[in-house]
């Protein structure tokens, strides 16, 4: 059976620029939660979110491999990545309803955010402020319990077909090892199939000790994506 093109998923992996405020609804966040340590977004793509915790007042640094790039080149990326998003968006009206000008309603938001992004991943490479930073899961280049909380989304569980469900306990693990607690969404992929391995993933960091929850979400971008990741680790003995 040939699937339709709505089950198909979008394919590569793509930079995605996701708002601050997309950020706050998948991850189940209040600006108060931005505040309460440092945050790592990995993968950080192109989204303002860290922009929007620093000018809270709050710690916040994106890896993603994307960042090895020239701002020019990555500039270059993400415009062939977003006229993919464009290009999918609109076979897809039943979960991506169009604007005023044609286009799914929601990208005139993810250009806002990139210019926003672009302007200052131009002043990290000009200045050195280490905001960006150019990493791979499943390892990250900070030390343990460096951030309070990390946000994961749209990588873990969104790409089955990329990667494996070793790739996926790995990279979990890792967000463990450098963040008191970590949020992922969503728990499916773009054409919406729930990842399938996620039972045995949440039994072996159960084992790990680590504290296992699911968050129900209203996605202002799809309404399929309705949960949570939540992670938290064992708190660490006093003494």
């Amino acid at each position: 059976m040939i699937p339709t093109t709505s089950a198909m998923p979008i394919g590569a992996i793509i930079v995605s620029a996701r708002p601050a405020d997309d950020y706050l609804a998948h991850f189940a966040l209040t600006e108060a939660d931005l505040l309460r340590g440092p945050v790592l977004d990995c993968p950080g793509g192109a989204s303002d979110f860290a922009v929007r915790v620093r000018a809270l007042g709050g710690r916040a640094v994106s890896v993603d491999p994307a960042y090895a790039a020239h701002p020019e080149h990555f500039a270059e990326r993400l415009r062939a990545d977003f006229e993919r998003v464009r290009a999918w968006t609109a076979t897809r009206f039943d979960r991506f309803p169009p604007g005023p000008d044609g286009r799914w309603h929601r990208l005139p938001s993810w250009e806002h955010a990139a210019e926003t992004f672009m302007a200052d991943y131009r002043r990290d490479r000009d200045e050195a402020t280490g905001h960006y930073v150019s990493a791979l899961l499943p390892t990250l280049p900070f030390a343990d319990h460096t951030f309070a909380l990390a946000t994961s989304g749209f990588l873990l569980f969104t790409y089955p077909d990329h990667f494996d469900q070793a790739f996926h306990l790995e990279a979990l693990r890792e967000l463990l090892r450098v963040a008191d607690e970590v949020r992922v969404h969503p728990l499916n992929d773009s054409a919406r199939n729930p990842y399938p391995h996620i039972a045995p993933l949440l039994e072996a960091l159960r084992a790990d000790g680590v504290h296992v929850d699911t968050l129900a979400v209203e996605s202002p971008t799809d309404r399929s994506d309705t949960h949570t990741l939540r992670l938290r680790r064992p708190a660490i003995p006093a003494g």
